[in-house]
């Protein structure tokens, strides 16, 4: 049965879109949590070297070149972590195209799923009632 193959290629379809949807949607959920992630680290690494600054009274040589060098491992911590934010703000909307893509994929496949299954219990219904006109002619006579 032609309908039967259809149907079965279909659910086959329809499973693979179903995972990939569900791929989209945890790439999604990833890529969402590593943005708000280097956007916490960003701003906490600014507030830190804003905190940073040096305290007022004397201090050494050592220590000031020692806080200095802090400030700005802080400070490239803080710019690292903002392009760390908009490379995965980037991959968040990829990821939201990708998973739309893959939903519109589902629904189209589980229209056609819908059409084969209907195409297939109409095949079987016109063999059914095929089948069970010659019976009754021969009980008949």
């Amino acid at each position: 049965m032609r309908e039967a193959r259809r149907l079965a290629l279909i659910e086959k379809q329809a499973l693979l879109a179903k995972v990939a949807r569900r791929q989209a949607l945890r790439g999604l959920a990833d890529a969402l949590a590593a943005e708000e992630r280097s956007q916490l680290l960003a701003a906490r690494s600014r507030q830190l070297t804003a905190a940073s600054a040096p305290q007022p009274g004397a201090t050494s040589g050592a220590a000031l070149a020692a806080r200095s060098a802090f400030t700005a491992s802080l400070a490239q911590l803080a710019v690292t972590a903002a392009e760390a934010a908009g490379d995965a703000a980037r991959q968040s909307a990829w990821q939201a195209e990708t998973l739309a893509a893959a939903e519109t994929r589902a629904r189209r496949l589980a229209e056609r799923e819908a059409e084969a299954r209907a195409a297939l219990d109409t095949l079987k219904a016109k063999r059914e009632t095929a089948h069970a006109v010659p019976l009754a002619r021969k009980l008949q006579t």
